[in-house]
């Protein structure tokens, strides 16, 4: 059943996670109140967006992941891992997979991975589908159970299950429902201002001749006289690479010194809002995106800006996409194991994660092989690493704080 659904796919599975959805993401969002078209596809118009999702798609997707198990509370690589994991898509690498997962979850707010099974119900093959031809609904049956099923338009009258389809859902999600807000939709407002302050400015350095000043003819022109001063007035101040260049008067013309308007100047700070405006939306720090007008605005810089992404924006999606792929390895019959990203991995090269672990050490909080496993490490061999250490000079104090003797 799943093989009719993912076999309309296959002239997809070869485009790069921006492309993969060309001609069907164009459905989430209705009118604005800026008169522009707001879809997935001209929102990708907006270099910040973009820089966005690439940011944050391209990182999780780059993350190592694998898979553990616990035993005696130390976490253990679990092995062999599934064959799926090893090679998640036939005509797609593995980051590849994941980049369209993450993608999916920021343009839509839900993200659908169909599993192609054999005959024992083992995973060949990972397919993440377009969000908009996937329709959740939940259904309950005569004993009151209620079950999660999926349609999908390119395959009519098929009704799938959660063992066909793993959903994630976006951080936000309305309550009665079950289904993540698309951010795209959420910001549709937001996301139209900044188109069209992209579209005037396009349209004020291509097609408006202002120089740094302008011409003043006594007299009436003919319409010939007219549309030869144009002709020449374009021919040598038309485009921004010849803007505010200085104009030759003759023959009792006068000119006057312009300058931008009050609604054309405020064009530049329109895409400076527009840049911090979409840093907000997907949990960035703006200089991530190249707007780096306010820097060290938070704590002590940008250290602190990555440290917050990383905790309120990049671990959340990785998460989900290890739960998903959890869940997929569940339904494979493996229940003791879990996936998971080395999202510690961005950290790990600061000073700070070093030093609490050796003040840990020394304070007998850590053990070496507890630090180890926070860093996905194998325990020390004979158990030496299980050693708790504390400090010679420490004592117990009584009750009146002072030392014992």
């Amino acid at each position: 059943m799943i093989r009719r659904l993912l076999g309309n796919l296959t002239e997809e599975r070869s485009l790069s996670f921006q492309d993969i959805w060309g001609r069907g993401l164009n459905q989430t969002t209705s009118g604005n109140a800026s008169g522009m078209t707001v879809d997935y596809d001209t929102s990708f118009g907006l270099t910040a967006v973009y820089a966005a999702i690439r940011l944050l798609s391209d990182t999780v997707a780059n993350l190592d992941l694998s898979a553990f198990y616990r035993s005696q509370g130390v976490e253990q690589p679990f092995r062999p891992l599934p064959a799926w994991m090893v090679k998640m898509n036939t005509n797609l690498a593995n980051h590849e997979v994941i980049g369209q997962v993450v993608c999916s979850l920021l343009l839509d707010g839900n993200a659908y991975i169909a599993t192609l099974r054999n005959s024992t119900g083992r995973v060949l093959n990972l397919t993440v589908l377009d969000p908009t031809d996937v329709e959740p609904t939940v259904t309950t049956d005569e004993s009151g159970f209620e079950r999660l099923t999926f349609t999908s338009s390119k395959a009519e009258g098929e009704v799938y299950t959660t063992r066909d389809i793993q959903m994630l859902r976006g951080s936000v999600i309305k309550p009665g429902t079950i289904k993540g807000l698309s951010p795209i939709s959420a910001a549709r407002e937001m996301l139209g201002a900044n188109l069209g302050i992209q579209k005037y400015g396009a349209a004020f350095f291509g097609n408006s001749a202002t120089p740094g000043a302008i011409i003043e003819v006594p007299g009436q022109l003919s319409p010939e006289g007219v549309a030869q001063m144009k002709g020449a007035w374009n021919d040598v101040h038309k485009g921004a690479a010849n803007g505010h260049r200085l104009a030759v008067l003759t023959e009792s013309a006068k000119w006057t010194q312009t300058s931008l308007s009050p609604e054309d100047a405020s064009y530049i700070r329109g895409l400076e809002h527009g840049i911090q405006d979409v840093a907000r939306l997907y949990g960035l720090p703006p200089f991530l995106l190249a707007d780096t007008s306010r820097a060290t605005s938070w704590g002590t810089g940008l250290h602190e800006m990555n440290v917050a992404m990383v905790q309120y924006s990049l671990r959340p999606l990785a998460n989900k996409v290890s739960a998903a792929f959890t869940s997929i390895m569940r339904s494979e019959g493996i229940a003791v194991a879990y996936a998971r990203f080395d999202v510690g991995a961005i950290s790990r090269a600061g000073n700070e994660r070093w030093e609490t672990y050796s003040k840990g050490i020394q304070m007998g909080v850590y053990s070496i092989d507890e630090v180890r496993n926070l860093e996905s490490m194998a325990p020390l061999l004979n158990g030496e690493g299980s050693r708790h250490y504390i400090p010679l000079n420490l004592a117990p104090v009584d009750d009146e704080g002072l030392a014992e003797e």
